[in-house]
């Protein structure tokens, strides 16, 4: 790195990059809280907001998710430079995640009603998205062709997603009572 700058090299790859941190992180996400921990879920709902609003609202956590992967893969170029690498980008977001997981939950904990089980939900979700993404991320970068692999990502999330709405409909059906027209 030449004064602490992201090298030219790497800043043309950034933005495939983040897109693809930001595919990585969005599937994985939904396949979790979507899918896997829907039962907690609904466990939980005395402390939510109503489906439909919770519905309405889902681009708000995409938007914090593209701003969040955008931070990560700033960071990543920043610190590493031309050394990044997969384990780099792996720690790197396993750290990230960790800090910002449990930061965040323990502050919306100390304001709003949430069971305490998402001090642990939380936290841990994020630390698997964000490693994933830290390591998406590198794996985009340190390629020849960023935007190919950019493209790889997607039709892996576009897969993955069919796979866990299949899932969540075969083996987690939503019970009667919460579904709503």
């Amino acid at each position: 790195m030449d004064n602490g700058r992201i090298p030219g090299t790497l800043r043309a790859k950034l933005l495939p990059a983040v897109l693809a941190a930001w595919l990585a992180y969005l599937v994985l996400d939904f396949l979790t809280h979507g899918v896997f921990l829907a039962a907690w879920w609904r466990a939980a709902e005395p402390y939510l907001l109503p489906p439909c609003d919770m519905l309405r609202l889902i681009p708000v956590g995409y938007a914090a998710f593209a701003i969040y992967c955008g931070a990560l893969v700033w960071l990543l170029a920043r610190l590493y430079g031309e050394r990044l690498s997969a384990s780099s980008g792996l720690r790197f977001g396993v750290v990230a995640g960790l800090v910002s997981g449990v930061a965040s939950a323990l502050g919306t904990y100390s304001v709003f009603r949430m069971p305490p089980t998402a001090l642990l939900i939380w936290p841990a979700s994020m630390v698997v998205e964000s490693a994933v993404a830290g390591l998406v991320a590198t794996w985009v970068i340190v390629a020849r062709r960023p935007w190919r692999r950019a493209v790889l990502i997607l039709c892996a999330a576009i897969v993955l997603f069919v796979v866990g709405v299949v899932t969540q409909n075969l083996l987690f059906p939503t019970p009667a009572d919460h579904v709503f027209s």
